[in-house]
């Protein structure tokens, strides 16, 4: 998408009052809001019905505002292509997206990992981890660690030291500063990319594993 002043030519004709021009899909129009092929048309049309016939829209201008749309329509483009490029090149690695779940014995694995933010730095962390019936089933103490993105495995172990099933288990994170007070930690479950869509509305989205549901490539926090 483009801005209108990057579409508008320095020399504006002011079009009569009652002149319809394009809104956004919520109807409003103004500062802020961007074109697309058809708003700019419409625009372009406005324009030359309502031109000065003293001092009309010579060629060159004209063709000028249609190489500015094409150039700017080009570089969106662009844009879209690179983006899908780079979503494609995450498939078969794992990315920590919002949620706290974990998939234990994922593709054969007999560890997984989990990902989170700690707003401040801490002087300990603790991972408790819970079945499917919410019950914990382990605990993990990580120590001192520092403010944002943070990582950890977990091997399956339970707090009794038997090994646990496969399954999808939920974590929590607890985390407390150097001066007692509690630090907020912001849970990510990191799964596999399986797949990528591309040609939405909202870009490309990844499928992911883990029976989560698709992610735009902006959901990602981390490449793992």
């Amino acid at each position: 998408m483009i801005t209108a002043a990057s579409a508008m030519p320095a020399t504006v004709t002011v079009l009569p009052s009652g002149t319809q021009l394009p809104t956004n899909s919520s109807g409003v129009s103004g500062t802020g809001q961007t074109l697309n092929e058809s708003d700019f048309l419409q625009l372009l049309t406005a324009q030359l019905e309502h031109q000065d016939p003293l001092d009309p829209l010579t060629g060159s201008e004209f063709a000028s505002e249609l190489a500015e749309f094409s150039t700017a329509t080009g570089v969106q483009n662009l844009e879209t292509s690179l983006g899908g490029q780079a979503a494609v090149g995450l498939v078969g690695h794992n990315v920590a997206v919002s949620g706290n779940s974990l998939v234990l014995g994922q593709n054969g694995t007999t560890t997984t990992t989990g990902s989170f933010n700690l707003a401040g730095a801490a002087k300990n962390v603790s991972v408790t981890i819970t079945n499917a019936a919410g019950q914990p089933v382990a605990n993990l103490s990580l120590g001192a660690m520092a403010a944002g993105n943070q990582s950890f495995s977990w091997n399956g172990a339970g707090s009794n030291g038997s090994t646990l099933p496969p399954g999808t288990y939920s974590f929590s994170v607890s985390a407390v500063g150097n001066t007692g007070a509690a630090v907020s930690a912001t849970p990510y479950a990191v799964v596999p990319v399986t797949g990528v869509a591309l040609g939405g509305q909202n870009g490309p989205m990844l499928d992911l594993g883990g029976g989560l549901a698709p992610v735009p490539v902006s959901a990602v926090q981390q490449v793992f």
